[in-house]
């Protein structure tokens, strides 16, 4: 039973998932003009889904929740800025 539970959770999620990467991805070609990778989209989706988990935990009350997603931000803020100054530099190598 327990393992129904889990593989059910876990097809939600997958399909949530491939949802908001389609989603994403007309969005930002249409409304922005602008063709994300598949990387900065697997960004999107990650800090959508820290801003929920946050904003739940908050809901609820639970601080064993909260504490850990607010110590995720760190490490997406890093990657975000790594990313950004790759993506500079493949400008200038390509210019």
């Amino acid at each position: 039973m327990l393992m129904l539970v889990f593989l059910a959770i876990l097809g939600m999620v997958a399909f949530y998932s491939v949802i908001a990467y389609v989603l994403i991805r007309i969005i930002s070609k249409k409304a922005f003009k602008v063709t994300l990778t598949k990387l900065e989209i697997m960004e999107i989706i990650t800090w959508l889904t820290l801003i929920f988990i946050i904003f739940q935990g908050i809901r609820w009350g639970s601080s064993s929740t909260i504490l850990p997603s607010v110590l995720l931000i760190a490490p997406l803020i890093n990657m975000r800025i790594s990313n950004r100054k790759q993506r500079e530099r493949i400008k200038q190598e390509s210019i």
